[in-house]
C-alpha cells in the first residue's frame, strides 16, 4: 500500500513533460480569461460613449402636414364662407460645432381654398442664433464630449490597473502551486526517512536495544508523516485544478516550472517621484479634471444669456402651385436678446458643491500618495531582506547536505550509525521546508512590488 501511495505521489510531482513557466501562465491568462475580455469590452463601451456624445452636431430633420377647416355664416367680419387650409412643412436644424450657434432651415407650403378659390403661399426661411456670453463658442454644448473624452482615457488607465491587480493575485497563486509542488516532494522525503527510521527501530526493538515506547513513538511519527503528505497532496491538487481552469488546461497539465530560489534584479525607484504619476494616483487626477470641467460650465451658466439672432426669409404667393415659387418677397431681421434670472440660483449652488468636491479629491489624492509611498518602501525593504535571506538559506542548505555526506562517510568507515544519517537527512529536509516557505514569500513580494510600480501588466 505504501509503495503504491509513494508511486502516485512520485508521478504527481515529477511528471514535468507539460510544465508551464510563470510567463507562459501569465500570457495564457491574459489571452483567454473572461476577466480580461470584460475589461476590453468595457473600454470599447467607453469609446462608444464618446462617439455618442458627438451626435449633437448631426442634422435634425423634421416634417409635418396638417389640414384645417373654417366655415359658417355667423361671423360678419369673415370675408369667406368656407376655408380649407392644407399645410406642409419641412425643416432641418443643427448645432454648429465649437460655436454654440444653432441653424434652422425651414420650408413650408400652405394651400388655402376659400369658397372654391385656391391660393398657395410658399415660404423659405433661415434662422441663425449664436450665444455671446453664456455658452460662448459652445462651451456648455461641449461638456458631454469633454467628459466622455476624459472618461475614455481614465477607463484605459483604470482598466490597466484592474488587470494588474487581477494578474498579481493569479500569479501569486502560481507561486503557491510551485511552492506546494516542492512541499509535497519535501513531505515525500520526510515519509521515506520516517519509514527508514521505523524499520531501523523495529530491528533494534527485536534486539531489545530500545523500549517499546520508543518504537510506538516512531510509529506515531510515521503516521504523522503520511498525514502531512496526504494533506499537502490534496492542497496541491486543489490549486492545480483551480489554475488549470483559469487558462483552459487539464489538471494533469498544470505543473509549474519555477525556481523558487531565483533572486531577481529589480529596478529601484524613488517612491516619492513615482507615486505622483502612478496609475493609482492618475485616477484622482482624472476625477479632478472631470470636476474642473464641470466647474467651468457651472460658472459659465451664472452669466447672463445673450444671443445674437439673424433671420432671412422669402415668400411667394400665387393661385397656382408652381407659381408660388416665383414673385417672392424678401425680409431679414437682426437682434440681440438678453436674460438673467434674479434671486437664489441653482448654478451658484452647483459651483459651490463642485469646489468642495475638488478639495475632497485633493485630500484623497494626498492620502493615497502617502499610503502608496509607505507600501512601496515596505515592499522594497522586504525584497532586499528576503533576497539576502534566500541566498543565506541556499548556503545553509549546502551545509546541511555536507553534514549528510559526512555522516554517510563516517557510516561507511564504521565510525557512525545509520540512525545518525537519517537524523542528518531529516534536519536537512526540515531546514529545506523552512527555506521553501521563505523563498515562496520572497517570490510573492516580488510580484507585489512589480504590481505596485506598474511593471507587472503593460
Amino acid at each position: 500500500m505504501l509503495k503504491r501511495f509513494s508511486l502516485v505521489i512520485f508521478l504527481l510531482v515529477s511528471l514535468n513533460t507539460n510544465a508551464i513557466t510563470l510567463n507562459e501562465f501569465s500570457k495564457r491568462l491574459i489571452d483567454s480569461h473572461p476577466y480580461f475580455i470584460q475589461l476590453s469590452l468595457s473600454e470599447e463601451t467607453s469609446l462608444l460613449d464618446q462617439k455618442a456624445s458627438l451626435t449633437y452636431s448631426d442634422w435634425n430633420i423634421k416634417a409635418g402636414a396638417s389640414e384645417t377647416f373654417t366655415g359658417g355664416e355667423d361671423t360678419s367680419s369673415r370675408l369667406y364662407k368656407d376655408l380649407y387650409s392644407t399645410r406642409y412643412e419641412v425643416s432641418a436644424s443643427r448645432k454648429v460645432e465649437n460655436s454654440g450657434a444653432s441653424v434652422n432651415l425651414k420650408h413650408s407650403l400652405t394651400r388655402n381654398d376659400k369658397d372654391s378659390s385656391a391660393s398657395h403661399a410658399n415660404i423659405l426661411s433661415f434662422d441663425y442664433v449664436r450665444p455671446l456670453l453664456q455658452n460662448k463658442n459652445g462651451l456648455n454644448d461641449r461638456l458631454a464630449i469633454d467628459l466622455a473624452s476624459l472618461d475614455l482615457i481614465a477607463k484605459k488607465v483604470n482598466t490597466n490597473e484592474q488587470a494588474e491587480i487581477f494578474l498579481a493575485a493569479k500569479l501569486t497563486k502560481f507561486i503557491d502551486l510551485a511552492l506546494k509542488q516542492e512541499i509535497v516532494k519535501n513531505h515525500k522525503i520526510s515519509l521515506d526517512l520516517s519509514k527508514q527510521q521505523l524499520d531501523l527501530d523495529e530491528e533494534r526493538f527485536k534486539s531489545s536495544l530500545i523500549e517499546k515506547s520508543a518504537l510506538i513513538q516512531q510509529k506515531d511519527f510515521f503516521v504523522k508523516a503520511k498525514q502531512q503528505l496526504l494533506q499537502s497532496t490534496k492542497e496541491l491538487i486543489i490549486t492545480r485544478i483551480e489554475l488549470a481552469n483559469l487558462i483552459g488546461l487539464k489538471e494533469s497539465e498544470m505543473i509549474a516550472d519555477f525556481d523558487l530560489f531565483e533572486v531577481h534584479s529589480l529596478s529601484k525607484i524613488d517612491p516619492n517621484s513615482f507615486v505622483k504619476d502612478s496609475r493609482l494616483i492618475q485616477k484622482f487626477d482624472f476625477d479632478k479634471a472631470r470636476l474642473q470641467r464641470q466647474l467651468i460650465t457651472f460658472q459659465d451658466k451664472t452669466m447672463p444669456s445673450a444671443n445674437l439672432n439673424l433671420g432671412l426669409s422669402s415668400m411667394g404667393e400665387n393661385d397656382k402651385y408652381f407659381g408660388s415659387f416665383g414673385n417672392r418677397d424678401y425680409s431679414w431681421n437682426i437682434g440681440v436678446d438678453i436674460s438673467y434670472p434674479l434671486g437664489s440660483r441653482k448654478e451658484l449652488i452647483d459651483v459651490e458643491r463642485i469646489e468642495i468636491s475638488i478639495d475632497n479629491v485633493d485630500a484623497k489624492k494626498k492620502e493615497a500618495e502617502i499610503t502608496n509611498i509607505q507600501q512601496i518602501n515596505y515592499l522594497l525593504a522586504q525584497v532586499d531582506l528576503l533576497s539576502e535571506l534566500v541566498i543565506l538559506y541556499l548556503e545553509q542548505g549546502s551545509l546541511a547536505e555536507e553534514m549528510v555526506i559526512e555522516e554517510k562517510i563516517k557510516f561507511a568507515e564504521a565510525r557512525g550509525q545509520k540512525s545518525l544519517i537519517i537524523i542528518a537527512e531529516r534536519n536537512a529536509n526540515l531546514a529545506n521546508l523552512t527555506y521553501l516557505q521563505a523563498a515562496g514569500t520572497y517570490q510573492k513580494i516580488v510580484i507585489d512590488y512589480k504590481a505596485a510600480i506598474d511593471k507587472l501588466y503593460n
